[in-house]
């Protein structure tokens, strides 16, 4: 009987060291640091505008130094546009992506990404599965995410193909929409503040 007892209570202190020794930790998104740039596309990608919308909030959690799970939250409404120098044709522009015919950011302001599933393929890359929400609607995406360290914080960067019809990114279904690819990318660069227990 003192034999099971000693045995049990080896067993628990292994399994409790064994705990111990995994380190889960939640690190906050540094929003100033942090961008996503988004590329639009005509047909055939023949020609392309592009600008940035800034990150709101967001964690992502580390277990040992390496990534399994996240959630990034993007602020709609500070979309812009960097490739037009004419005032008036960004500021049209920028107008449309806000519009019902986009994004609709009066009713939708925020979007988000939330890795669902991190498989490692390499010692700083990473096979990414998620739900990205965009005007409401969830679609699960995959992609790949690098990790990297600057002036000595953790980044984590990548390239998402989002399917813009899937999220009624419509541009109100005209002779217009057709011209535009189906599809759009989002390059998201996220830098993580302080390390938190």
């Amino acid at each position: 009987m003192k034999i099971t007892r000693v045995l049990s209570l080896t067993m628990a202190i292994v399994a409790l060291s064994a705990f111990a020794s995994t380190t889960l930790n939640a690190q906050q998104i540094d929003v100033s640091a942090s961008t996503v740039k988004w590329t639009g596309y005509h047909l055939a990608k023949s020609y392309e505008h592009y600008g940035n919308i800034k990150v709101k909030s967001g964690e992502i959690i580390m277990k040992d130094g390496a990534l399994t799970a996240g959630n990034i939250v993007i602020d709609m409404t500070s979309i812009s546009n960097t490739d037009l120098e004419d005032a008036k044709k960004n500021q049209n522009l920028v107008k449309d992506l806000k519009s019902e015919r986009f994004f609709y950011v009066e009713e939708y302001p925020e979007a988000s990404i939330r890795i669902t599933k991190v498989e490692s393929s390499g010692s700083s890359q990473y096979n990414v599965a998620a739900e990205i929400q965009i005007r409401g609607i969830k679609q699960n995406i995959e992609f790949t995410l690098n990790k990297s360290t600057a002036d000595g914080k953790t980044v984590l960067s990548g390239k998402l193909e989002v399917d813009r019809i899937k999220h009624e990114v419509n541009y109100g279904w005209t002779i217009e929409n057709a011209m535009l690819s189906n599809t759009f990318d989002l390059d998201v660069h996220i830098v993580l503040s302080e390390q938190q227990n």
